[in-house]
């Protein structure tokens, strides 16, 4: 070896050999540094190793097969990308040129790649020479404490403050050396200074080799400034020793190897959108095709047909959106392939245009078709129209369903007529209306990708803004041109100029001899026409006016009205009156018919809405509204809701398919009751409307009961002093007596003197029940008596009035004079301050009472920030408001009555939109983690209790594979409760088990769970030192592999590896993104060693506090959750898989005796063996695997182990099963052969189900 290499690699490479063959242990190391030696210098390079021992038939080691993978080129990319990304990343800090030359050189003050950095500026002044300007040293990276800090190197030339270009043009830069590396040579400028007038002079980059041979290289950059004036930038930059200055180092330097990276992502996004519509096209697919067949098994007339209707609309809806798509990405890279035919234009835009004719009119919009006859535009343009058919059709529906879309009256006009432009003849097609019209500020973006104009007075809030952009590409295509012209209120016309001829079109995209007049409507499934038609027809429904509403009357509502309006609806026997407010006609059509139990009132828009709650003879009970609507929005209708003191307590639900966090806060700070997520469940949303409900009726309650008080208080509690102002007294109490009963309603008012009559009771001096029933006051014998005879809720009541002052309520007690049980409350009377009597009122038993309490006040909900992610909403609200209806109409199948093949095309369409679901959540989480919008949520959490539900989840799944699922993990060196982001941590580890049960198709899955570290933060909190541990999560499989070369793009986002492969199984190519993101907030590490058709080892670590509280509680220990009774069993495993035993061992390690073997020969031989020796049966429980393959085997090997026992049937069997629908009939059938006690225990196996198992069969024996 040494003969061969240099000395340096061999004293590095010899040990490793020594190491493996002394240990006879392979060694791996990845992206390994070694300084290369090369002809007369060295270079910095890096390999991937791999050294792995070969044995002879004795055990000794033969040789040693080295593997050497140079992967030097992409350490240095990845290194050098993390620098460019950096540098992008502080783009936000600067604030002048100066603070970008600070930004960089700090930024590649840490750079391996450049050694160091200077960087001079040199103003130029208009008609000033370059001779005599200045450069000026502007920042370095040796400015580690300002420029007094500055510590430059003794190697490097002189850096003055200031250079004075006139004395620099007098050196002499003529002295080229030439360095000869691998089989380039490089020319280098040799100086003792930096030459920056010549690079300036010459702009271009100049390299100069140094004094001490090390080398540099200086770059020019020039600004524009104003008045004429420009600024040059020197950036001077040390090259790395170990680095060879090619092309690749100074396209890095240059960043122009940044600007093919950002193509390549644009191209990789754009593949994706490919990609994403063939992974949402095929479960549409299975929506679409099974709707037809249930449909063509149903009746008309069934109720079910309305449900399927909704579904078709909504799947078309979605089905377009996705086409656009497509259309667009396949745009992006060039795969949109142009037919371009001769057409009669004339004829072919009449057909386009009439599908819209009768829906205009229905709108009560007039329709205005203005094309001229075939051979009159002929004869204009002198010259034959090719076209794309389906590029055309898609600018015609766009362009019309835009102006139907955004007009309310007048008219729309389709024009067709000759012009021209530019020396050519051309035909132009016009679209104009009297809507609503565009802003001139938006006028200049309305034709760029996802711009989209905010209007408040468009019929549909929905759309993605991609469409003008489309029609933009689409005109392109022909050579042709599109202009808009618009007054806001007044309308827009839009222009589309299509030359004639053919010489501007590629010949081989020309279809001579094929002339298509027509549409042809049979040549797709669901053709343009039909979605847009479709889409289009829900805005009959919404055919308002678009005269401006009047907001409700802001003045105060006389407080027995709104008395009135709190108590409506109070009768349980009536239906709850519901307002929905949504402008999709689906949406409103599919809720109508789900809330079926409530009286609905509908509107399309918040506007709307309102005009509906002023025509109402009563208000309703809950206002059940979408967020993104046209004319107004919800949140702007919940401003207007809250702030009338008529409507701001009917509740509120918003429904929104807005994901983020941040609009649901929104919307709830607005004064929303309840926020709810499209696709929603249908059963939750009736839940929470009942509960609004409830909450709601309970809160007017409280509010009209608590007026009621305070009107009862103001009446009472002054009567103590109105009577003094009478002379009469008996008048004035008799007075008091008649307003109290007539202002509360109750049954009789009495007013009591304290003072003791000749029978020694108090004396009844009032008493009012009505006008017929008046009781003279002077009747001595209307009193309360004191005697023996009274109930003991009477005398409670005196013992009350003579301890305390105020007011006294008793529900149910006994009144003499009236000889029955009333409700009563009692207000005491006081005369010159001394305690004279009471006035009490009565009611029937158990009538509710009010305490005192002031005055109800009403607060108006505070204005919340308005902050959106545009893209995101948008795509959120596309997405997901059609996929919630056919999510939420499939959720009611499950109580209907079907035949098997509908439900089971049902259960294929259910099963559809879920993975529809996870590939839209899962965009909108790269989305957020894109834009730095996900922050880890602490909580304190079971950790143990997350892995076993995790892995259980995925137990189906494995089993239908059968492929066994394992979990392992030390209870007791791992704690029980910790505190970390439970919901983050779980989204991992379900990326990975999927990905797991997803492309491994035998053998075995296993996720292993330890402790790696545990530190002591050094700030602590509160006084208290933080405990921070992290754990180590290793997931093994004997899956499909991956290809080493596709291992270092697994984490990128869309990124799935060799398609040939991965094509078959579904997903995005996102969720190894998303774990790698998560698990970097978290602070942790990920990576994967895989081997093509071996498996994959998937490993993470994650970070977590232990808390700071001390209790046996929280820990978990193994010895603890077994009984005493059952760790004195014997038990014996038999299982063939190595590591489920292991794991079995594991948890069973506290147990008397526990033996594990592979085969059940091994088993029974130990039974007998024991037997032998101890003259006793060897085990109480036995474990056994249960598969497909081993049944008779195994009912042989059970059958002899009972038959070993002494005690007949005392022997436990529990069968380990794979959790799948063969494993259930299997075990059923062997449990109905053996008897006895015989139990099933489905993998996977863990702790929790484990000792749940033991419990149970120790109950049964007991």
């Amino acid at each position: 070896m040494r003969d061969v290499w240099p000395s340096t690699l061999c004293d590095i490479v010899i040990p490793h050999f020594e190491e493996v063959r002394t240990t006879g242990k392979g060694r791996f190391k990845k992206d390994e540094f070694y300084e290369s030696p090369r002809d007369g210098y060295s270079e910095e390079s890096y390999y991937t190793t791999s050294h792995t021992p070969i044995f002879k038939t004795d055990g000794t080691i033969c040789a040693i097969l080295d593997i050497v993978q140079e992967t030097t080129q992409n350490v240095l990319n990845t290194r050098r990308l993390m620098l460019l990304n950096e540098l992008g990343k502080r783009v936000s800090e600067i604030e002048s040129l100066e603070s970008v030359c600070h930004i960089m050189t700090d930024v590649l003050s840490n750079s391996i790649d450049i050694s160091y950095a200077l960087i001079y500026f040199v103003k130029h002044k208009l008609n000033t020479s370059l001779e005599s300007l200045i450069a000026r040293l502007i920042s370095t990276t040796f400015d580690k404490n300002g420029k007094d800090g500055r510590h430059i190197p003794d190697y490097l030339p002189e850096i003055p403050e200031t250079i004075y270009l006139a004395e620099d043009a007098n050196k002499n830069y003529d002295t080229y050396i030439e360095l000869k590396r691998d089989d380039e040579t490089f020319s280098f400028l040799k100086c003792e200074s930096w030459p920056i007038h010549l690079v300036i002079k010459e702009e271009r980059h100049v390299k100069v080799l140094l004094k001490d041979e090390s080398q540099a290289v200086l770059l020019p950059t020039k600004v524009s400034l104003c008045r004429g004036q420009s600024l040059s930038a020197v950036l001077i930059c040390g090259v790395n020793r170990l680095s060879i200055l090619n092309k690749k180092y100074l396209d890095f330097l240059q960043e122009k190897k940044r600007s093919k990276i950002l193509a390549d992502l644009n191209y990789q996004k754009m593949i994706f959108f490919q990609g994403i519509s063939h992974e949402l096209k095929t479960p549409l697919t299975l929506m679409l095709s099974p709707r037809d067949d249930v449909i063509n098994t149903c009746p008309q007339e069934a109720p079910i047909m309305l449900y399927l209707q909704t579904i078709r609309r909504n799947s078309r809806r979605l089905l377009k959106l996705i086409n656009v798509l497509l259309q667009f990405s396949n745009i992006e890279t060039n795969q949109l392939e142009a037919r371009y035919r001769e057409t009669n234009i004339a004829e072919f835009t009449r057909e386009l245009a009439s599908d819209f004719k009768n829906m205009v009119k229905t709108l009560g919009l007039g329709f205005n078709i203005d094309i001229p006859h075939h051979d009159e535009l002929t004869q204009a343009i002198g010259d034959k129209v090719y076209l794309d058919h389906d590029m055309y059709e898609t600018i015609v529906f766009n362009l019309c369903s835009n102006a139907i879309k955004h007009t309310w009256n007048g008219s729309i006009t389709i024009r067709l007529r000759s012009d021209y432009k530019d020396n050519k003849n051309m035909v132009v097609l016009e679209v104009s209306d009297t809507g609503i019209g565009i802003p001139e500020t938006a006028l200049p973006n309305i034709f760029q990708r996802f711009y989209r104009v905010e209007s408040q007075g468009s019929r549909s809030h929905e759309g993605t803004g991609i469409g003008l952009a489309l029609v933009k590409e689409f005109i392109t295509r022909h050579s042709g041109d599109i202009t808009v012209t618009s007054i806001v209120n007044h309308g827009t016309t839009f222009k589309c100029w299509f030359p004639t001829g053919c010489k501007h079109l590629s010949a081989n995209q020309i279809h001579l001899n094929n002339v298509e007049n027509q549409i042809n409507h049979g040549r797709e499934l669901y053709t343009n026409r039909q979605l847009y038609l479709e889409e289009s027809s829900q805005w009959i429904k919404n055919n308002t006016s678009k005269a401006q509403y009047d907001i409700m009357d802001q003045g105060s509502t006389n407080n027995q009205n709104m008395n009135n309006k709190i108590i409506l609806a109070a009768n349980n026997n009536k239906k709850y009156q519901i307002l929905i407010v949504d402008d999709n006609n689906n949406m409103r059509d599919y809720l109508v018919e789900l809330l079926k139990e409530f009286d609905i009132y509908c509107a399309c828009d918040g506007q709307d809405a309102i005009q509906v709650l002023k025509r109402l003879n009563k208000l309703p009970d809950l206002i059940l509204s979408d967020v993104m609507m046209p004319n107004m929005t919800g949140h702007e209708l919940l401003d207007v809701l809250r702030s009338d003191i008529k409507t701001q307590l009917i509740p509120v639900i918003l429904l929104s398919a807005q994901a983020a966090e941040d609009s649901k806060i929104q919307g709830l700070n607005k004064g929303a009751d309840d926020y709810l997520i499209k696709p929603f469940s249908s059963w939750e949303l009736i839940t929470r409307i009942r509960t609004n409900i409830k909450l709601s009726h309970f809160r007017h309650k409280i509010l009209f009961q608590r007026y009621k008080q305070e009107e009862t208080k103001q009446l009472l509690l002054p009567i103590s002093n109105k009577f003094l102002s009478k002379l009469n007294l008996d008048e004035t109490l008799f007075y008091v007596a008649k307003e109290i009963y007539y202002r509360l309603p109750c049954e009789r008012t009495v007013i009591i003197s304290n003072e003791q009559s000749e029978f020694k009771s108090n004396k009844i001096v009032a008493l009012y029940e009505s006008s017929e029933s008046r009781t003279p006051i002077t009747n001595p014998f209307m009193e309360f008596s004191n005697n023996g005879n009274d109930s003991q809720a009477f005398v409670k009541l005196q013992e009350d009035l003579n301890d305390n002052s105020g007011i006294d309520i008793y529900l149910d007690t006994y009144c003499d004079h009236v000889n029955k049980n009333v409700s009563e409350l009692s207000v005491e009377l006081r005369l010159n301050n001394n305690y004279w009597g009471w006035i009490k009122v009565h009611r029937s038993p158990n009538s509710i009472w009010l305490d005192s309490e002031k005055e109800i006040q009403l607060k108006a909900a505070e204005i919340a920030s308005y902050t959106k992610n545009q893209i995101l909403a948008n795509t959120s609200h596309e997405l997901r408001t059609p996929l919630n209806a056919i999510m939420g109409i499939l959720s009611s199948f499950e109580s209907a009555t079907l035949t098997a093949n509908q439900m089971d095309m049902i259960n294929i369409m259910s099963s559809a939109s879920d993975v529809v679901l996870s590939i839209i959540n899962d965009i909108l989480c790269v989305a957020k983690l894109e834009a730095h919008k996900i922050t880890l949520i602490n909580r304190t959490f079971d950790l143990l209790e997350l892995f076993e539900n995790i892995i259980e989840e995925f137990g189906k799944k494995a089993g239908d594979k059968n492929i066994e699922l394992i979990i392992n993990y030390e209870a007791d060196l791992l704690p029980r409760y910790v505190k970390s982001d439970p919901e983050r941590l779980r989204q991992v580890l379900y990326h990975l088990l999927s990905n797991a049960v997803k492309f491994t198709d035998k053998g075995e899955i296993m996720m292993t769970v330890s402790m790696q570290s545990g530190k002591v933060d050094e700030n602590p909190i509160y006084s208290q030192p933080v405990k921070k541990g992290s754990l180590l999560i290793e997931l093994y499989d004997t899956g499909i592999g991956m290809d080493p070369q596709y291992i270092q793009d697994a984490w990128k986002s869309f990124s799935q590896g060799d398609m040939s492969i991965t094509k078959k199984q579904d997903g995005t190519g996102l969720g190894l993104s998303i774990c790698k993101s998560l698990v970097k907030i978290n602070g942790g590490e990920i990576d994967v060693e895989s081997l093509l058709g071996h498996g994959s080892k998937f490993w993470f670590t994650w970070n977590f506090e232990f808390l700071s509280i001390s209790s046996s509680l929280l820990e978990t220990k193994v010895d603890d959750q077994i009984s005493y009774t059952i760790r004195h069993k014997r038990i014996l495993i038999i299982h063939p898989i190595e590591n489920v035993r292991n794991v079995m061992l594991k948890y069973l390690k506290n147990v008397e005796k526990v033996d594990a073997f592979d085969t059940f020969d091994k088993g029974i031989k130990e039974a007998k063996n024991y037997e032998e020796l101890h003259y006793k049966f060897a085990y109480d429980i036995v474990f056994v695997s249960l598969y497909e393959n081993n049944e008779e085997e195994t009912l042989k090997a059970i059958l002899e182990l009972r038959g070993l026992e002494r005690n007949n049937n005392n022997l436990v069997i529990i069968f380990i099963v794979l959790p799948n629908n063969k494993g259930n009939e299997l075990t059923k059938k062997l449990i109905a052969k053996i008897g006895g006690a015989t139990y099933s225990l489905y993998s996977p196996i863990t702790l929790k189900k484990l000792v749940n198992q033991l419990m149970h069969i120790e109950k049964n024996k007991s």
